[in-house]
């Protein structure tokens, strides 16, 4: 019997970079884990709408208009869950407003690529170190 295909979970993410770090957020279910800004793409829902509605709702902020940039994609096994995989498309983007905390998200906090490796998942390891090989952080 063969094993069933895992599920994907397609996801969009954004890289607020300040002082060569990515600004990642810890949500209340995680003690130990950061993510990056954004989340899951909804049905009938473009990378940038979900983007736009993700980063609003984690960390109060809007995305300047004209600073998205495409960079890169990545998937591997999803943090939690069996038998899923996630797959983030990431952009460049700037934030109008002070990004800060929401309702479910217990902390924001600028990485570099030193982060301890029990505060990321797989996915967020493998974008640390494309930014850091693409000389957005240290």
């Amino acid at each position: 019997m063969t094993p069933p295909q895992p599920i994907i979970l397609r996801k969009t993410a954004l890289a607020v970079i300040k002082d060569r770090k990515v600004l990642m957020a810890r949500p209340h279910k995680h003690e130990k884990i950061f993510l990056s800004l954004g989340g899951k793409v909804e049905a009938n829902e473009t990378d940038i709408e979900a983007l736009e509605r993700e980063v609003l709702e984690e960390a109060g902020s809007r995305i300047k208009k004209g600073t998205l940039t495409f960079l890169s994609e990545f998937e591997d096994w999803a943090f939690g869950k069996e038998n899923t995989r996630v797959n983030i498309r990431l952009y460049f983007g700037e934030l109008i407003d002070k990004p800060k905390p929401s309702s479910e998200i217990a902390e924001l906090r600028y990485f570099d690529s030193l982060v301890n490796p029990q505060h990321i998942t797989a996915t967020g390891k493998q974008i640390l170190e494309w930014l850091k090989k693409e000389n957005y952080i240290d």
